[in-house]
Protein backbone atom coordinates (compact mmCIF):
# COMPACT_ATOMS: atom_id res chain seq x y z
CA UNK A 1 0.00 0.00 0.00
CA UNK A 2 1.51 3.29 -1.08
CA UNK A 3 1.88 6.48 0.91
CA UNK A 4 0.37 8.40 -2.02
CA UNK A 5 -2.83 6.32 -1.93
CA UNK A 6 -3.07 6.76 1.84
CA UNK A 7 -2.85 10.55 1.49
CA UNK A 8 -5.33 10.57 -1.39
CA UNK A 9 -7.87 8.45 0.52
CA UNK A 10 -7.55 10.59 3.65
CA UNK A 11 -8.15 13.61 1.41
CA UNK A 12 -11.30 11.89 0.12
CA UNK A 13 -12.47 11.39 3.71
CA UNK A 14 -11.89 15.07 4.49
CA UNK A 15 -13.69 16.29 1.37
CA UNK A 16 -16.56 13.80 1.15
CA UNK A 17 -17.48 13.80 4.85
CA UNK A 18 -17.82 17.61 5.00
CA UNK A 19 -21.31 18.63 6.19
CA UNK A 20 -22.24 14.98 6.72
CA UNK A 21 -22.72 12.79 9.76
CA UNK A 22 -20.60 9.65 9.43
CA UNK A 23 -20.76 6.45 11.48
CA UNK A 24 -17.96 3.90 11.38
CA UNK A 25 -19.67 0.55 12.03
CA UNK A 26 -17.04 -2.01 12.92
CA UNK A 27 -16.41 -5.39 14.57
CA UNK A 28 -15.49 -4.89 18.21
CA UNK A 29 -12.03 -6.40 17.71
CA UNK A 30 -11.12 -4.19 14.73
CA UNK A 31 -8.71 -1.26 14.64
CA UNK A 32 -11.48 1.27 14.03
CA UNK A 33 -10.59 3.45 17.02
CA UNK A 34 -7.05 3.87 15.73
CA UNK A 35 -8.38 4.68 12.25
CA UNK A 36 -10.67 7.42 13.58
CA UNK A 37 -7.80 8.94 15.57
CA UNK A 38 -5.74 8.83 12.35
CA UNK A 39 -8.54 10.60 10.46
CA UNK A 40 -8.88 13.33 13.11
CA UNK A 41 -5.09 13.77 13.27
CA UNK A 42 -5.05 14.19 9.48
CA UNK A 43 -7.68 16.95 9.71
CA UNK A 44 -5.75 18.76 12.46
CA UNK A 45 -2.57 18.57 10.41
CA UNK A 46 -3.84 19.27 6.89
CA UNK A 47 -7.01 21.31 7.41
CA UNK A 48 -6.15 23.62 10.34
CA UNK A 49 -9.11 25.93 9.68
CA UNK A 50 -11.46 23.17 10.85
CA UNK A 51 -11.82 22.81 14.61
CA UNK A 52 -12.33 19.44 16.30
CA UNK A 53 -14.83 19.08 19.16
CA UNK A 54 -14.47 15.77 21.02
CA UNK A 55 -17.38 14.53 23.15
CA UNK A 56 -15.76 12.35 25.83
CA UNK A 57 -18.33 9.64 26.59
CA UNK A 58 -15.93 6.69 26.67
CA UNK A 59 -12.56 8.25 27.46
CA UNK A 60 -11.72 11.43 29.34
CA UNK A 61 -9.87 14.34 27.76
CA UNK A 62 -6.54 13.13 29.16
CA UNK A 63 -7.19 9.56 28.02
CA UNK A 64 -7.97 10.80 24.50
CA UNK A 65 -4.69 12.73 24.40
CA UNK A 66 -2.83 9.67 25.72
CA UNK A 67 -4.31 7.59 22.89
CA UNK A 68 -3.12 10.08 20.28
CA UNK A 69 0.38 9.56 21.70
CA UNK A 70 -0.06 5.79 21.97
CA UNK A 71 -1.13 5.58 18.32
CA UNK A 72 1.85 7.68 17.23
CA UNK A 73 -0.01 10.89 16.34
CA UNK A 74 1.79 13.89 17.82
CA UNK A 75 -0.72 16.72 18.23
CA UNK A 76 1.23 18.85 20.71
CA UNK A 77 1.82 21.62 18.18
CA UNK A 78 -1.76 21.59 16.89
CA UNK A 79 -3.63 21.36 20.20
CA UNK A 80 -5.20 24.78 19.67
CA UNK A 81 -7.49 23.20 17.07
CA UNK A 82 -9.22 20.74 19.40
CA UNK A 83 -11.88 21.27 22.09
CA UNK A 84 -13.29 18.73 24.54
CA UNK A 85 -16.64 18.19 26.23
CA UNK A 86 -15.66 16.09 29.24
CA UNK A 87 -17.28 14.70 32.38
CA UNK A 88 -16.20 16.56 35.51
CA UNK A 89 -14.80 14.72 38.54
CA UNK A 90 -13.48 15.42 42.01
CA UNK A 91 -9.91 14.69 41.00
CA UNK A 92 -9.95 16.52 37.66
CA UNK A 93 -8.04 19.72 37.16
CA UNK A 94 -9.87 22.10 34.85
CA UNK A 95 -8.10 22.27 31.49
CA UNK A 96 -8.16 24.84 28.70
CA UNK A 97 -10.37 24.29 25.65
CA UNK A 98 -12.48 21.94 27.77
CA UNK A 99 -16.13 22.21 28.81
CA UNK A 100 -17.38 20.03 31.66
CA UNK A 101 -20.67 18.19 32.23
CA UNK A 102 -21.90 16.57 35.43
CA UNK A 103 -22.42 13.08 33.94
CA UNK A 104 -22.57 11.02 30.74
CA UNK A 105 -26.30 11.74 30.60
CA UNK A 106 -26.05 15.52 30.98
CA UNK A 107 -27.36 15.86 27.43
CA UNK A 108 -28.73 19.37 27.82
CA UNK A 109 -25.34 20.81 28.70
CA UNK A 110 -23.57 18.70 26.06
CA UNK A 111 -25.97 19.93 23.39
CA UNK A 112 -25.58 23.52 24.59
CA UNK A 113 -21.79 23.30 24.34
CA UNK A 114 -22.07 21.73 20.87
CA UNK A 115 -24.29 24.60 19.69
CA UNK A 116 -21.97 27.23 21.20
CA UNK A 117 -18.82 25.80 19.61
CA UNK A 118 -20.56 25.29 16.25
CA UNK A 119 -21.57 28.94 16.16
CA UNK A 120 -17.98 29.99 16.90
CA UNK A 121 -16.21 27.61 14.48
CA UNK A 122 -17.54 27.02 10.97
CA UNK A 123 -16.94 23.58 9.42
CA UNK A 124 -15.97 21.96 12.71
CA UNK A 125 -15.85 18.17 13.16
CA UNK A 126 -17.87 16.92 16.13
CA UNK A 127 -16.57 13.57 17.39
CA UNK A 128 -18.83 11.34 19.50
CA UNK A 129 -16.27 8.86 20.73
CA UNK A 130 -18.63 5.91 21.26
CA UNK A 131 -22.29 5.68 20.22
CA UNK A 132 -22.72 2.54 22.35
CA UNK A 133 -22.73 4.61 25.55
CA UNK A 134 -25.21 7.12 24.14
CA UNK A 135 -27.41 4.26 22.90
CA UNK A 136 -27.90 2.95 26.43
CA UNK A 137 -30.54 5.63 27.00
CA UNK A 138 -34.12 5.70 25.69
CA UNK A 139 -34.87 6.07 21.98
CA UNK A 140 -36.49 9.46 22.49
CA UNK A 141 -33.53 10.87 24.41
CA UNK A 142 -31.07 9.57 21.81
CA UNK A 143 -33.11 11.00 18.94
CA UNK A 144 -33.58 14.41 20.56
CA UNK A 145 -29.90 14.78 21.39
CA UNK A 146 -28.57 13.62 18.02
CA UNK A 147 -31.01 15.73 16.01
CA UNK A 148 -30.24 18.86 18.04
CA UNK A 149 -26.48 18.38 17.69
CA UNK A 150 -26.79 17.65 13.96
CA UNK A 151 -28.85 20.80 13.42
CA UNK A 152 -26.38 22.96 15.37
CA UNK A 153 -23.31 21.52 13.66
CA UNK A 154 -24.65 21.39 10.10
CA UNK A 155 -26.04 24.93 10.21
CA UNK A 156 -22.42 26.07 10.24
CA UNK A 157 -21.10 23.57 7.65
CA UNK A 158 -19.80 21.12 10.23
CA UNK A 159 -19.79 17.33 10.29
CA UNK A 160 -20.20 14.57 12.85
CA UNK A 161 -18.07 11.44 13.22
CA UNK A 162 -18.70 8.51 15.53
CA UNK A 163 -18.14 4.78 15.87
CA UNK A 164 -20.28 1.82 16.88
CA UNK A 165 -19.38 -1.81 17.46
CA UNK A 166 -21.29 -4.34 15.36
CA UNK A 167 -23.63 -6.63 17.25
CA UNK A 168 -23.23 -4.92 20.63
CA UNK A 169 -26.70 -3.39 20.64
CA UNK A 170 -30.03 -4.98 19.89
CA UNK A 171 -30.75 -4.97 16.16
CA UNK A 172 -33.54 -2.38 16.42
CA UNK A 173 -31.33 -0.06 18.48
CA UNK A 174 -28.45 -0.40 16.03
CA UNK A 175 -30.83 0.33 13.14
CA UNK A 176 -32.07 3.45 14.95
CA UNK A 177 -28.54 4.71 15.53
CA UNK A 178 -27.62 4.11 11.89
CA UNK A 179 -30.70 6.02 10.71
CA UNK A 180 -29.32 9.25 12.21
CA UNK A 181 -26.22 9.22 9.99
CA UNK A 182 -25.77 10.27 6.36
CA UNK A 183 -22.87 7.90 5.70
CA UNK A 184 -22.26 4.44 7.17
CA UNK A 185 -18.68 3.21 6.79
CA UNK A 186 -18.91 -0.57 7.03
CA UNK A 187 -15.62 -1.81 8.48
CA UNK A 188 -15.09 -5.53 7.89
CA UNK A 189 -12.82 -8.27 9.13
CA UNK A 190 -9.88 -8.65 6.77
CA UNK A 191 -9.13 -4.94 6.63
CA UNK A 192 -11.79 -3.58 4.27
CA UNK A 193 -14.05 -0.52 4.56
CA UNK A 194 -17.04 0.19 2.32
CA UNK A 195 -19.36 3.20 2.14
CA UNK A 196 -21.85 4.81 -0.23
CA UNK A 197 -21.53 8.60 -0.36
CA UNK A 198 -24.32 9.92 -2.51
CA UNK A 199 -23.92 8.24 -5.89
CA UNK A 200 -20.30 7.33 -5.21
CA UNK A 201 -19.00 4.21 -3.51
CA UNK A 202 -15.87 4.17 -1.36
CA UNK A 203 -14.09 0.83 -1.15
CA UNK A 204 -10.83 0.87 0.78
CA UNK A 205 -8.45 -1.68 2.23
CA UNK A 206 -6.52 -0.71 5.35
CA UNK A 207 -3.46 -2.24 6.94
CA UNK A 208 -1.68 -1.58 10.22
CA UNK A 209 1.99 -2.52 10.50
CA UNK A 210 4.30 -1.42 13.30
CA UNK A 211 1.67 1.10 14.38
CA UNK A 212 1.43 2.70 10.93
CA UNK A 213 -1.87 2.81 9.03
CA UNK A 214 -1.98 2.65 5.24
CA UNK A 215 -4.93 2.67 2.84
CA UNK A 216 -5.46 1.53 -0.74
CA UNK A 217 -8.42 1.42 -3.09
CA UNK A 218 -10.14 -1.90 -3.70
CA UNK A 219 -11.05 -2.83 -7.24
CA UNK A 220 -14.63 -4.09 -6.93
CA UNK A 221 -16.32 -6.38 -9.38
CA UNK A 222 -19.14 -4.84 -11.38
CA UNK A 223 -22.42 -6.40 -10.24
CA UNK A 224 -25.16 -3.99 -11.28
CA UNK A 225 -27.50 -4.72 -14.17
CA UNK A 226 -26.53 -1.75 -16.36
CA UNK A 227 -23.11 -0.52 -17.42
CA UNK A 228 -22.06 3.11 -17.53
CA UNK A 229 -19.95 3.54 -20.69
CA UNK A 230 -17.86 6.63 -21.44
CA UNK A 231 -17.35 7.19 -25.19
CA UNK A 232 -14.43 9.47 -26.05
CA UNK A 233 -14.29 10.74 -29.64
CA UNK A 234 -13.77 14.20 -31.16
CA UNK A 235 -16.40 13.42 -33.80
CA UNK A 236 -19.79 14.10 -32.14
CA UNK A 237 -21.60 11.73 -34.51
CA UNK A 238 -19.70 8.66 -33.28
CA UNK A 239 -21.10 8.59 -29.71
CA UNK A 240 -24.61 9.20 -31.06
CA UNK A 241 -24.32 6.32 -33.55
CA UNK A 242 -23.00 3.94 -30.87
CA UNK A 243 -25.81 4.92 -28.49
CA UNK A 244 -28.44 4.42 -31.22
CA UNK A 245 -27.20 1.04 -32.40
CA UNK A 246 -26.74 -0.34 -28.87
CA UNK A 247 -30.02 1.08 -27.61
CA UNK A 248 -31.40 -2.34 -26.65
CA UNK A 249 -28.38 -3.27 -24.54
CA UNK A 250 -28.20 -2.62 -20.77
CA UNK A 251 -25.84 0.33 -21.26
CA UNK A 252 -26.00 3.96 -20.16
CA UNK A 253 -23.75 6.24 -22.21
CA UNK A 254 -21.90 9.44 -21.42
CA UNK A 255 -19.63 11.20 -23.90
CA UNK A 256 -16.47 13.31 -23.95
CA UNK A 257 -15.14 15.01 -27.07
CA UNK A 258 -11.49 15.54 -26.16
CA UNK A 259 -8.69 14.14 -24.05
CA UNK A 260 -8.82 16.59 -21.17
CA UNK A 261 -12.59 16.31 -20.93
CA UNK A 262 -12.25 12.51 -20.99
CA UNK A 263 -9.89 12.52 -18.01
CA UNK A 264 -12.11 14.86 -16.00
CA UNK A 265 -15.21 12.84 -16.79
CA UNK A 266 -13.57 9.49 -16.04
CA UNK A 267 -12.50 10.70 -12.59
CA UNK A 268 -15.81 12.40 -11.73
CA UNK A 269 -18.22 9.86 -13.26
CA UNK A 270 -16.21 6.65 -12.71
CA UNK A 271 -17.69 4.76 -15.69
CA UNK A 272 -17.54 0.97 -15.84
CA UNK A 273 -15.67 1.01 -19.16
CA UNK A 274 -14.23 3.59 -21.59
CA UNK A 275 -14.35 3.46 -25.41
CA UNK A 276 -11.42 5.69 -26.36
CA UNK A 277 -10.45 7.11 -29.73
CA UNK A 278 -6.71 7.53 -30.35
CA UNK A 279 -6.66 10.56 -32.62
CA UNK A 280 -7.93 13.73 -30.92
CA UNK A 281 -6.74 17.32 -31.35
CA UNK A 282 -5.95 18.30 -27.75
CA UNK A 283 -4.47 15.06 -26.37
CA UNK A 284 -4.14 11.70 -28.10
CA UNK A 285 -5.65 8.53 -26.69
CA UNK A 286 -2.29 7.15 -25.58
CA UNK A 287 -1.70 10.15 -23.33
CA UNK A 288 -5.23 9.85 -21.95
CA UNK A 289 -4.53 6.22 -21.02
CA UNK A 290 -1.24 7.22 -19.39
CA UNK A 291 -2.95 9.93 -17.31
CA UNK A 292 -5.79 7.64 -16.24
CA UNK A 293 -3.41 4.88 -15.17
CA UNK A 294 -1.71 7.44 -12.89
CA UNK A 295 -5.04 8.32 -11.25
CA UNK A 296 -5.74 6.67 -7.90
CA UNK A 297 -9.48 6.51 -8.58
CA UNK A 298 -9.63 5.79 -12.33
CA UNK A 299 -6.62 3.53 -12.87
CA UNK A 300 -8.67 0.30 -12.87
CA UNK A 301 -11.37 1.38 -15.35
CA UNK A 302 -11.22 -0.97 -18.39
CA UNK A 303 -10.38 0.77 -21.67
CA UNK A 304 -11.13 -0.32 -25.23
CA UNK A 305 -9.27 1.73 -27.83
CA UNK A 306 -11.30 2.48 -30.94
CA UNK A 307 -9.31 3.95 -33.82
CA UNK A 308 -8.68 4.11 -37.54
CA UNK A 309 -5.07 3.26 -36.72
CA UNK A 310 -4.86 -0.46 -37.36
CA UNK A 311 -1.11 -1.09 -37.47
CA UNK A 312 0.23 -3.75 -35.12
CA UNK A 313 2.60 -1.20 -33.54
CA UNK A 314 -0.36 1.01 -32.61
CA UNK A 315 -2.11 -1.89 -30.92
CA UNK A 316 1.05 -2.95 -29.08
CA UNK A 317 1.61 0.60 -27.84
CA UNK A 318 -1.88 0.65 -26.39
CA UNK A 319 -1.45 -2.77 -24.78
CA UNK A 320 1.83 -1.71 -23.19
CA UNK A 321 0.06 1.28 -21.63
CA UNK A 322 -2.54 -1.04 -20.12
CA UNK A 323 -5.60 -0.96 -22.38
CA UNK A 324 -7.88 -3.99 -22.26
CA UNK A 325 -8.81 -4.35 -25.93
CA UNK A 326 -8.56 -2.67 -29.34
CA UNK A 327 -11.14 -2.20 -32.11
CA UNK A 328 -10.29 -0.74 -35.51
CA UNK A 329 -12.46 1.79 -37.35
CA UNK A 330 -14.69 1.39 -39.20
CA UNK A 331 -15.97 -1.17 -36.71
CA UNK A 332 -18.82 -3.62 -36.84
CA UNK A 333 -21.24 -2.82 -34.01
CA UNK A 334 -21.66 -6.51 -33.24
CA UNK A 335 -17.91 -6.85 -32.73
CA UNK A 336 -17.76 -3.75 -30.52
CA UNK A 337 -20.65 -5.04 -28.41
CA UNK A 338 -19.02 -8.46 -28.06
CA UNK A 339 -15.74 -6.88 -26.96
CA UNK A 340 -17.51 -4.69 -24.38
CA UNK A 341 -19.14 -7.78 -22.87
CA UNK A 342 -15.92 -9.79 -23.00
CA UNK A 343 -13.88 -7.11 -21.23
CA UNK A 344 -16.57 -6.53 -18.60
CA UNK A 345 -16.92 -10.23 -17.84
CA UNK A 346 -13.25 -10.21 -16.89
CA UNK A 347 -14.19 -7.59 -14.29
CA UNK A 348 -16.90 -9.83 -12.88
CA UNK A 349 -19.92 -8.38 -14.67
CA UNK A 350 -22.56 -11.09 -14.56
CA UNK A 351 -25.73 -9.30 -15.64
CA UNK A 352 -28.04 -11.27 -17.92
CA UNK A 353 -27.35 -9.35 -21.12
CA UNK A 354 -28.78 -10.05 -24.53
Amino acid sequence: MSEDQTKEILGTFRNEFVSKSTLFLAPVDSFIERIIYFYIFDILKNDPERAIVWLCLKDSRDEVLDKFDEFGFNIQNIMNGIWFIDIEGMDKELKENTFYCTSQTDYTKMASYAAKLSSEHDNLVFVIDDMTILASDTFQVIENFIKFVQKSVKEHGGSIVSMLGKGILRSETEALIKSFFDVIVDVQHGGEMHANIGLKSLDVRYKIEEGMITFEHIKKKVKRDRLKILIVDDEPDIPEVVKLLLLDEPYDFIAAYGGYEAIDMAISELPDIILLDIMMPDMDGYEVVHKLKESQVACDIPIIMVSAKSEVDDKIKGMELGIDDYVSKPFDMRELNARIKMVMKRSGWSADVK
